[in-house]
């Protein structure tokens, strides 16, 4: 099963702690894919999110949502992406969930 979570909060919301549990349990029935936009680009320099790939997830991000924050460099471990993109690959998941 192919889970993909959208996650458009900062990483200062709640929703951290619940996307790294769900990760963690969702990683062992299939692949998990974590989509960050909007102000969720800003968990892209974040170092705690190394734990998220360590676990086996795979990490994208909108470039343009990143640049509109001002941010640069984001970690080594991200894949740069955009909203369309990810338009195009939503449809290959089974399970979607967004973090707003």
């Amino acid at each position: 099963m192919k889970f993909l979570f959208i996650v458009t909060s900062n990483p200062f919301a709640k929703d951290y702690s619940t996307i790294v549990n769900l990760v963690k349990e969702l990683i062992r029935v299939g692949e998990v894919t974590l989509f960050f936009s909007g102000n969720g680009a800003y968990y892209i320099v974040r170092p705690e999110t190394r734990q998220l790939k360590e676990m086996g997830a795979r990490l994208l991000y909108c470039a343009h949502s990143a640049h509109q924050r001002g941010i640069e460099k984001p970690l080594d471990f991200f894949e740069s992406s955009s909203t369309y993109n990810l338009s195009r690959i939503i449809q290959e998941y089974d399970k979607v969930i967004n973090f707003n």
